[in-house]
């Protein structure tokens, strides 16, 4: 569904800001499907993407390419900035992000365990999910965000599918062998 469709399925005439552009929301199978495959690098464009909006949003002049290099020091403000966001939009659901931040840099870490214990830092993108859900909850609810859901894979998430999956064929064999 395209963000037009949207207006034109409701029918009725929504004043977005043209600040902002339209928001792309996506399932949390979706998100975990594609964090998995591409060894957790999924959730920083996702962290980009958010950092995007916000900047938008609030007419900032950030980088939002500079937080995500920097992201150990600004993820916690982006995930206070989505939790606050989803509550104004009236989101009820439970979301902390002081221990997402903790657990996501924390199960980071291990990455630097020898293999194949290594994988477990791939759990990460587990603890995204509380502020995915709630982001999402925020834009669809957003009287000012022009946002909208795509069913199925683009194609730039089928090419990461099939990159994602050779990776991963490489890496049993790997293990396996060794």
């Amino acid at each position: 569904m395209t963000p037009q469709d949207k207006t034109e399925d409701i029918g009725q005439a929504f004043l977005y800001n043209d600040e902002i552009e339209p928001q792309y929301l996506i399932k949390e199978s979706k998100f975990l499907l594609l964090s998995f495959l591409t060894f957790g690098l999924y959730p920083v464009w996702w962290i980009y993407k958010a950092w995007v909006f916000f900047i938008q949003k609030e007419g900032s002049n950030a980088n939002p390419a500079i937080r995500v290099v920097f992201n150990l020091f600004f993820m916690l403000a982006l995930l206070n900035r989505i939790r606050r966001f989803a509550r104004q939009e009236g989101y009820q659901g439970s979301n902390f992000p002081a221990i997402s931040y903790v657990l996501i840099i924390g199960v980071s870490f291990c990455s630097l365990f020898p293999p194949p214990f290594f994988l477990i830092s791939l759990s990460g993108c587990l603890f995204f999910l509380p502020s995915v859900s709630a982001l999402n909850y925020g834009l669809q609810e957003s009287s000012e965000v022009c946002s909208y859901e795509d069913d199925g894979l683009s194609a730039r998430q089928i090419i990461l599918v099939v990159i994602g999956l050779v990776l991963w064929g490489l890496i049993v064999v790997g293990l396996l062998s060794s």
